[in-house]
């Protein structure tokens, strides 16, 4: 699918929802709004916001970015935009105009919009819904960083000493999905005895022994997925190995569950059975256990209560965790079947056969 086509392909979607909510226009300031429906674009300067530094306005017969002087012709020429049929409203960088232009385009007209802002009625919620299901294009882009992803953090962890820090070892996985310009949007790595003690293990300075679990948020144009990996130096303990597969087989389940249609929540609670009868009792409860994905980490942190239905080519990414281990990887619902967005590439494997499903799932690598 061409870009250009992906995004007409999109510019429908937001004109049909234009008339169903009868609004006149939509203005999207935020950066996963702004790479969805320029397909790939980036509109940001700091990753540290969710706000862009360009705004997108789009009418039932035009689409509009408008962007201060700094940012104008990047915008129009490095992001494609001006190819794209945007057409430009500029503004001095100390004049800031944006709401005047989106006044003289729309009038007295209705105006929604995915942030707070005065006069725009806010429609975030039914905005990301417009996200959910994948172009082709989409699809495409979304294995490229898989693929990536999984081979950057493999081979770090294949060149893990004992001694390195949690922050050197993420450190060097930022310089290999630099190579390929995918931005790391968040890190967790535990050596050790921080494995076992906290579910959000931000990268610190204390030193590998003998295991390590590191993972990675990883955003390409855009799309964002998740994934974790294990190494263990010397024979990895029956103990754990035995915990890591019941820990492999819950999320294998949650994917093979996790059919177009589905409520949610029918993964979950399939998962929450299965750590019960497991033995791991409340685990489920330590922490969440995943939902979809696409332009941000989770578009739903999925609990009980969730009950809208997977669409076609949605991306999910279930991340079930038993103190110590945790098994993830993303893949997209498909008509045919889960789609694997990252695997492993160079690590061992381990396979196993869920619903019907044959899934080869990474395994901890021994060193």
């Amino acid at each position: 699918m061409e870009r250009k086509q992906e995004v007409d392909v999109k510019l429908q979607r937001v004109r049909s929802f234009l008339q169903e909510k009868n609004l006149d226009a939509l203005l999207l300031k935020k950066q996963p709004n702004f790479s969805w429906l320029t397909a790939g674009g980036l509109n940001m300067v700091g990753i540290t916001t969710e706000m862009g530094v360009t705004s997108l306005l789009v009418t039932a017969q035009d689409a509009y970015v408008i962007a201060s002087r700094i940012e104008a012709n990047r915008m129009m020429q490095e992001e494609g935009l001006g190819e794209l049929g945007f057409k430009l409203l500029e503004y001095e960088w100390y004049d800031n105009k944006e709401m005047d232009y989106v006044k003289e385009v729309v009038g007295e007209g209705r105006v929604g919009g995915d942030a707070a802002v005065p006069g725009v009625e806010d429609v975030a919620a039914d905005v990301n819904r417009l996200r959910y299901e994948l172009t082709e294009g989409e699809i495409q882009r979304y294995l490229f960083l898989g693929e990536k992803v999984s081979a950057a953090i493999e081979k770090t962890l294949t060149e893990v000493q004992p001694g390195d820090t949690e922050a050197e070892i993420t450190g060097r996985l930022a310089a290999e999905l630099w190579r390929d310009r995918i931005d790391p949007t968040g890190y967790m790595a535990a050596a050790d005895e921080r494995a076992d003690l906290y579910r959000h293990p931000i990268p610190t300075m204390n030193k590998v022994k003998k295991y390590l679990m590191l993972c990675v948020n990883a955003r390409y144009k855009g799309l964002i997925t998740t994934i974790t990996r294990l190494v263990h130096f010397g024979p990895v303990p029956e103990e754990l190995r035995k915990q890591y597969l019941d820990n492999v087989k819950i999320e294998c389940t949650m994917i093979a569950k996790t059919t177009i249609g589905t409520p949610m929540n029918v993964p979950l609670l399939t998962a929450i059975d299965m750590y019960e009868n497991m033995g791991y009792h409340d685990e489920w409860k330590l922490h969440h256990q995943g939902g979809p994905m696409g332009y941000y980490g989770r578009d739903i942190r999925v609990h009980h209560k969730v009950e809208e239905k997977v669409r076609p080519n949605q991306a999910f990414c279930w991340n079930p965790s038993i103190t110590g281990t945790k098994s993830e990887d993303g893949f997209i619902a498909t008509p045919n079947g889960p789609l694997m967005i990252s695997k492993p590439i160079i690590f061992p494997t381990v396979e196993m056969e869920v619903e019907g499903i044959k899934f080869v799932r990474p395994d901890i690598l021994e060193r």
